[in-house]
């Protein structure tokens, strides 16, 4: 596969640019093997472009300081004090977000989560690896990297990766986007507790081989009474195997921002089932349960964390037990 590399042939960006390369000649090779490799190299190119902005940013005498996990005072010969890069470790994925949004350089870090967990979970755990299964981490590689060269790097993706390199983004990328659409199109077809369950479906990935073309498999009814297909390797899950997952990861985010910056946590234990519960739909996504939200004994809202004992508040529960 030929490149397009600028600058320094040893430079960040260079290795990046390779990198990426290397990882999209694994895809196309017909040894299924390389899949792993494919993940691992598309990612860590990804890593370098952002390395490589750091890097740029970096002041001249600095040791390359922005990249640098330690970086220490010194002073330098005009008797000024500058900070400097010490040693060869470089900054990992969480340091460059730390970075990056000190620096007010925006990136989908939701996405980036996604390619990194998918793939260290086909490392792991994957058992069932195909190229149609890595379909969904090199469309969203895609995305990033086509944003970040364009938004921070200042400069054309496809010069830059060149002609064939990203003759493949583009075609996997568009053939992914076709098969997602088509999944979204027959998950849309069936009824849901709450539109919110059927967005969680749209964005799960299947156990077995982390595709997200995740499909019904009824054309129509309730999607609590359907199976779930993924279109990459044929597992098939009943609603209620997979719901609890399937929801639990959609929330993922927002239940660790609740406990973190404080507020209602978004999904919580149904009081019915043991299910879970989406609080501000609420309903519960596993039997459909409806909580009553407003204490009938003190008129008081029911906290998220008190639903359990509805249709009364914690407090209210409480004194009520006390008084039998």
């Amino acid at each position: 596969m030929a490149l397009a590399v600028k600058g320094n042939p040893v430079s960040i960006l260079n290795n990046a640019v390779d990198s990426i390369a290397i990882g999209l000649e694994d895809y196309s090779s017909p040894d299924e093997r390389r899949v792993i490799s494919c993940a691992r190299n598309i990612f860590a190119g990804i890593l370098l472009l952002f390395k490589h902005k750091l890097s740029l940013l970096s002041e001249p005498d600095s040791d390359e300081a922005l990249i640098k996990q330690r970086v220490l005072p010194a002073i330098d010969d005009d008797e000024n004090l500058i900070w400097k890069g010490q040693g060869k470790k470089t900054v990992d994925v969480q340091s460059i977000k730390e970075r990056f949004e000190s620096l007010n350089i925006d990136v989908d870090w939701k996405r980036i989560k996604k390619i990194n967990d998918f793939r260290n979970d086909i490392e792991h755990y994957y058992s069932n690896l195909s190229h149609e299964s890595i379909r969904s981490l090199i469309s969203d590689s895609f995305l990033i990297i086509n944003d970040f060269i364009h938004s921070h790097l200042d400069d054309d993706p496809k010069e830059l990766l060149g002609d064939e390199a990203w003759a493949v983004l583009i075609e996997v990328n568009e053939v992914y986007k076709k098969e997602k659409a088509e999944c979204a199109s027959a998950l849309d077809k069936l009824d849901y507790f709450s539109d919110e369950i059927q967005n969680a479906f749209e964005e799960f990935s299947c156990e077995e081989c982390g595709s997200g073309l995740i499909a019904p498999t009824l054309d129509e009814g309730d999607a609590i009474e359907s199976n779930f297909t993924c279109k990459s390797c044929d597992n098939n899950l009943p609603y209620e195997s997979i719901i609890n997952k399937v929801v639990g990861e959609y929330y993922m985010h927002d239940a660790y921002l609740s406990q973190k910056d404080g507020g209602d946590t978004p999904i919580i234990d149904c009081p019915e089932c043991c299910g879970i519960y989406l609080y501000e739909e609420g309903v519960c996504s596993s039997c459909g349960h409806t909580a009553e939200r407003e204490c009938q004994r003190c008129g008081s809202t029911i906290i998220p964390e008190e639903l359990y004992a509805e249709p009364f508040c914690g407090y209210c529960a409480h004194v009520m037990a006390k008084d039998d």
